[in-house]
């Protein structure tokens, strides 16, 4: 799937009636998701490098899923601010440009702008 709206509205229909109630259950449900989310890849990768786990297809598969689960989260996190999956991602791109205007380098990253 290449289209960030349209995936958002594809997983907006997947979200239960509790956390699509208001702008502020959206946004809640969202931070809350992504933390839990994130600590599960977190829990993969510590498994990886200090448990002897294997980085394996399964393993990316995982992985892969827990991104998903991510994303499904940053959507419903951008309807509770009112916009696009698509708009926060061109918005990160501008910042992203802002910040490193010829790509990344040490010395723009240990000296730039916050936000």
């Amino acid at each position: 799937m290449k289209d960030f709206d349209t995936y958002q509205e594809l997983a907006l229909r997947t979200a239960s009636p509790e956390s699509t109630a208001s702008a502020l259950t959206l946004l809640n449900s969202a931070a809350l998701g992504l933390s839990g989310e994130s600590g599960e890849i977190a829990d993969h990768v510590k498994k990886v490098m200090f448990h002897g786990h294997p980085l394996d297809d399964a393993t990316r598969e995982r992985i892969a899923k827990e991104i998903g689960d991510i994303l499904w989260y940053c959507a419903i996190g951008a309807k509770g601010i009112g916009l696009g999956l698509g708009d926060i991602a061109q918005m990160n791109v501008e910042k992203l440009r802002k910040r490193y205007p010829e790509g990344f380098s040490s010395e723009n990253s240990l000296n730039r702008p916050h936000g």
